[in-house]
């Protein structure tokens, strides 16, 4: 399928980057990111991707309605102390189609 033919519409995130702050490694940590649908489609999310397996995501699988808006629950969980930075990346028909997203902290 070649890239005109599909449908677009435009997203806005209002933090692209959280950080977790401080925090005991071994318990595990939740964040949301809030993905809003500012377009005129619906807003289809087709993956998302981490960038270790330390982090999982949940989403709804349901196209977003325009004006509506689809939270994103990030989970993380520290195999050690470390000061961390993830990247977590959205697959959607919105443009720019790929969408980054970042968590950081320290696990002590």
């Amino acid at each position: 399928m070649k890239e005109e033919n599909i449908v677009q519409t435009k997203i806005e995130i209002r933090e692209q980057s959280l950080s977790l702050g401080h925090f005991n490694w071994q318990e595990e940590q939740k964040v949301q990111f809030t993905i809003q649908n500012i377009g005129k489609q619906p807003l289809v999310i087709n993956d998302v991707s981490t960038s270790c397996g330390c982090t999982s995501v949940g989403y709804s699988k349901e196209p977003i309605r325009p004006g509506d808006s689809i939270p994103l629950q990030v989970t993380y969980k520290a195999d050690h102390p470390e000061h961390f930075g993830k990247t977590i990346t959205v697959y959607c028909n919105a443009n720019p189609s790929l969408v980054h997203l970042k968590i950081m902290g320290d696990a002590e």
